[in-house]
C-alpha cells in the first residue's frame, strides 16, 4: 500500500472520532433500551462518514494518479471501524458466543467486500481495463 496522503490522514482522524462517538451512543441507546434512536445514529454516522470520504477523496491531490484511492479509503475505514467497533461490542455486551460470532460475521462480510474491491481495482487502472490501455 502506498503511504498515507494528507487527506487520508485527515479522514482517518475523522473516522476515529465519528466511530468512537457512534459506538458510544449506539451501546448507550441499547443499554437504555432506546431502540428508536439507533437507526438515527446509524444513518447519521453513515452519511457523515460517506461525506467525509467523498469530500476528502475528491480533493486529494493523489486522485489523478493511477492508484485506486477509493480502495485506500475503504481499507482505512475497515481497519478503524473494526478496531473500535469490535472492542466496543465486547466491552458493552460482554464476551460471549453471540458477540464473538457477531464480530466474526461483521469482519468476514466486510472483509469479503474489501477483497472484492481489491480484486477489481487490481484488474483495472482507474476503471479502465488493462487490455484497453496497453493496446
Amino acid at each position: 500500500m502506498k503511504p498515507l496522503t494528507k487527506n487520508l490522514k485527515y479522514f482517518s482522524g475523522i473516522a476515529i472520532i465519528f466511530s468512537i462517538v457512534f459506538f458510544y451512543n449506539l451501546y448507550a441507546a441499547l443499554q437504555a433500551q432506546s431502540y428508536n434512536k439507533i437507526w438515527v445514529y446509524a444513518l447519521l454516522y453513515g452519511i457523515l462518514m460517506f461525506c467525509a470520504g467523498l469530500i476528502l477523496g475528491y480533493r486529494d491531490p493523489v486522485r489523478e494518479s493511477r492508484t485506486d484511492l477509493g480502495f485506500q479509503y475503504h481499507l482505512i475505514t475497515f481497519i478503524i471501524v473494526n478496531a473500535i467497533g469490535i472492542p466496543a461490542l465486547f466491552f458493552a455486551m460482554g464476551l460471549n458466543i453471540e458477540t464473538i460470532t457477531g464480530a466474526i460475521l461483521q469482519s468476514f462480510s466486510w472483509g469479503l467486500g474489501l477483497f472484492v474491491h481489491y480484486y477489481f481495482s487490481s484488474k483495472s487502472l482507474k476503471g479502465m481495463d488493462k487490455e484497453e490501455v496497453f493496446v
